[in-house]
Parts: structure tokens; C-alpha cells; sequence
């Protein structure tokens, strides 16, 4: 009777733990449901370049909606994980490479192309799990879109 109560007991401990982990979010998804979250279509793709030197870095904004699409079909093969807070460095001297895409509401995503890490609106990080990020594709992608 004694293992019973300890078996049923153990069980409810697992279930709460994994329902407990759903509920946060912090299981592996695919990037382009991370980015379906908005509820409409993005309509602009900021570049940031690092600064070199102290100088000011470059940006530059992309509205061709075909390019907008490319990147996400890019990026729809990719599985991301939501980031624990203790694993998220709060410092934002990030001096890479930067893809932001924001949606006609203002919502703002930035993938930081060198960390495999995507910020969704400033608040939630995700971490790249079946990464890296295929950085040749990206450089042609950032070379083809520079203004």
C-alpha cells in the first residue's frame, strides 16, 4: 500500500513539473510560430550593422514584402526555446549584426544573427536550438538587401 501512495505520489510530482513547464513556455517551438504571434503580417525589416571603431553603426529598412517573406521562409526551419531569465545577460552592448521585423502594430522582433538569439518585443529571448543560424545565407541575405 506504502508504494502505491508513493508511486501515485511521484507521478503527481512529474505531471505538475511537465505541466509546470508547458504552462512557461520553455519547450522547443518552431521559430515561425514565435512570429505568428502578431496579428498582422510584418511590414518592415530593419539592418543593423556593428559599429566599427566607435563610429555609429549603419541601419537601413527594408519594405519589399517578397524579401520580408524570403527571411521568414528562411527562418521556418529553425526551432527556438524560450531563455530562463537567470540565462539572459541583461547588458545590451550587443555589437552584431541585427535583423529586426516589426508589424504594422508596432510589435518588434530582432534576431541577433552571431548569438542564434531572438528577442521578441524587448522582453522575451529565445535561444536557437537546432542552430546555428546558417550565417552564409544571412551574409547574402544582409549583402542583397544593403542600401
Amino acid at each position: 500500500m506504502k508504494i502505491r501512495a508513493l508511486l501515485s505520489i511521484g507521478i503527481m510530482i512529474i505531471g505538475t513539473y511537465a505541466m509546470t513547464q508547458l504552462f512557461l513556455g520553455y519547450d522547443k517551438k518552431e521559430v515561425t510560430k514565435v512570429l505568428g504571434t502578431t496579428e498582422s503580417q510584418f511590414s518592415v525589416m530593419t539592418f543593423s550593422e556593428p559599429s566599427l571603431s566607435g563610429s555609429s553603426p549603419k541601419i537601413w529598412n527594408i519594405s519589399d514584402e517578397s524579401e520580408i517573406e524570403s527571411l521568414l521562409e528562411f527562418l521556418q526551419d529553425y526551432h527556438v526555446r524560450k531563455l530562463k531569465p537567470e540565462k539572459i545577460n541583461k547588458v545590451d552592448d550587443i555589437n552584431q549584426f541585427i535583423i529586426n521585423l516589426t508589424d504594422s502594430n508596432g510589435d518588434n522582433f530582432s534576431i541577433i544573427v552571431n548569438e542564434d538569439l531572438i528577442i521578441q518585443n524587448s522582453s522575451l529571448y529565445y535561444e536557437v536550438v537546432d542552430g546555428p543560424l546558417d550565417v552564409d545565407w544571412i551574409v547574402h541575405f544582409l549583402i542583397s538587401n544593403k542600401i
